[in-house]
């Protein structure tokens, strides 16, 4: 599976930027802000992408080979991302403050187990 491009590359959200700095070395911190801010993720606007971007920094652990596999796995279903994460159901945002990443003004997109 190889990640999805993108003409357009996704802003980061400040807050997806902090959680990149606590979670992975410095050395690789650049090429994770940048892969997640040009890869592609197949949800059109049903799912915010900072969202999904907070499941694979979740899943990975700071780990950047881990870190590959999940984007390609999210690239193939987002879903099963955030189900992994804890992010698929309505409470998502509570569970990102919960985890010191404010998500107010985040586009809210559908919640709930559907997705």
């Amino acid at each position: 599976m190889s990640a999805h491009k993108q003409s357009v590359a996704y802003a980061l959200e400040a807050s997806i930027v902090k959680e990149i700095q606590r979670s992975f070395a410095p050395a690789d911190q650049d090429y994770v802000s940048t892969k997640l801010a040009n890869t592609g993720l197949p949800m059109g606007t049903v799912a915010p992408p900072p969202r999904v971007h907070a499941a694979i920094l979740w899943l990975a652990k700071g780990d950047r080979a881990k870190f590959d596999e999940i984007v390609a796995g999210a690239c193939a279903d987002w879903r099963d991302t955030l189900v992994a994460a804890g992010l698929a159901n309505q409470n998502w945002k509570l569970v990102l403050d919960k985890r010191g990443i404010e998500c107010e003004s985040w586009p809210a997109g559908p919640s709930g187990p559907a997705l």
